[in-house]
């Protein structure tokens, strides 16, 4: 693979920082090293010598347990090093690197890559964002490439079928994938999500603040197939960049508008996203949200009752990807344990049955409110037959996307 004029894509040329410390550093310092630098990872040298890896979560945790910092402070780094971490030496081929990438565990997924020389020794760190943007700029040649070869394109189509199925393949195993809370974690998120092609132009992106708050972005872009699927990359590369707005879905939308807005324009053809984000604070009992030409969500209370997100007036901005200069706001709400924000996109609700009736905002709203005490994950699949009954059983022409963020 090459980026311009058959040059080869160096790893070297991906590493995002080269943050080290010495084997025999206090715990202590250590930590105190993260919150200087704002690094996620570091390499942990004796000398020379790579010995391993520390993740700031774990050290975090290490310390912050109970009598942990009384237990580990003055402890040396070697001794706290990650038990597993994904190796690259700079030779290896990019192919190879992002398959060793997207093949990780859905929540080691965003971890820091680490590189290292033919002998082994420390490089630096690749951030994962970068090959994914990586990743997506590749996909873009490869589209170019095929819209100038349409006179060949019947003797490609079986390569382009493989193509379609790995981008599906990939773009699946991004998807965060829904897992029990942990011991302190009071937030919950499920998902029902059913591409209706190879390839979606749905997705959704989970933003961990903390145990305690957490937001969840949805996004549909404009059409289906390749195209949509390329943009979902960017969007999602955008989103991990904002991770520190994470808080704020005004703020988070006019970024990622910005971002998002800049690169569109260069394609010369009329492409935008909506988008709806919801930050969930189970810690202060708060809900913050924002949304940019997407379907409003509901709020599902513990009791039963369905409730629109607090989406009224500006805070219902334009899709992403038009105006560039739009400053999304926010809306906000209190939760309670059990209350639970329900995001979706529009391929659930506009099926249309036999007569062409659309099954519509209102029936599905109706059937959120019906189950009441159903859990939110056993939820999200019932409206999803609920809208599959109405259209006959005739397949989805469109993809389904259904996100819940639950407050425990």
């Amino acid at each position: 693979m090459s980026r311009d004029e058959g040059q080869p894509i160096s790893l070297r040329s991906l590493v995002g920082h080269r943050e080290a410390v010495a084997a025999d550093m206090p715990l202590e310092e250590l930590h105190r090293r993260f919150a200087e630098n704002g690094r996620e990872f570091v390499a942990v040298l004796d000398g020379e010598r790579l010995l391993g890896v520390c993740a700031r979560r774990e050290i975090a945790m290490k310390l912050g347990a109970r009598f942990g910092f009384a237990l580990f402070a003055r402890s040396p780094a070697r001794e706290h090093m990650m038990a597993s971490v994904l190796s690259l030496r700079e030779a290896t081929p990019l192919t190879e690197a992002l398959s060793g990438v997207s093949g990780r565990a859905n929540e080691l997924f965003y971890d820091d890559v680490l590189l290292v020389d033919a002998q082994g020794a420390f490089v630096g760190f690749i951030l994962v964002h970068a090959l994914v943007r990586l990743q997506t700029q590749l996909l873009l040649g490869n589209i170019v490439a095929l819209e100038r070869s349409r006179l060949e394109i019947s003797q490609k189509n079986r390569s382009m079928e493989e193509d379609l199925l790995m981008a599906r393949e990939v773009q699946l195993a991004m998807l965060p994938a829904p897992a029990p809370p942990g011991p302190g974690v009071r937030w919950r998120f499920c998902h029902h999500y059913a591409p209706a092609g190879g390839v979606s132009g749905d997705f959704f992106q989970v933003l961990r603040a903390s145990d305690t708050a957490a937001g969840v972005l949805v996004c549909d872009v404009m059409g289906h197939g390749v195209r949509s699927a390329l943009v979902t990359a960017m969007v999602r590369a955008f989103a991990e960049d904002l991770r520190p707005d994470a808080a704020d879905p005004g703020r988070l939308l006019t970024r990622l508008n910005r971002s998002l807005t800049a690169v569109l324009r260069q394609s010369g053809t009329l492409l935008f996203v909506t988008a709806a984000y919801a930050f969930l604070d189970a810690g202060s009992g708060t809900l913050v949200y924002g949304q940019a030409g997407h379907p409003t969500g509901f709020l599902r209370r513990a009791g039963g009752g369905v409730e629109l997100l607090p989406a009224e007036g500006e805070v219902a901005g334009p899709a992403l990807g038009l105006v560039e200069d739009h400053a999304y706001c926010s809306g906000r709400c209190a939760v309670g344990p059990g209350d639970a924000a329900i995001l979706f996109t529009d391929g659930v609700f506009e099926v249309r049955d036999a007569a062409g009736e659309e099954w519509g905002l209102e029936r599905m709203r109706s059937e959120v409110g019906g189950r009441r005490g159903q859990p939110v994950s056993e939820l999200l699949a019932a409206v999803v037959a609920a809208a599959g009954r109405h259209a006959g059983g005739a397949p989805f022409d469109d993809d389904v996307c259904l996100v819940s963020l639950e407050a425990l």
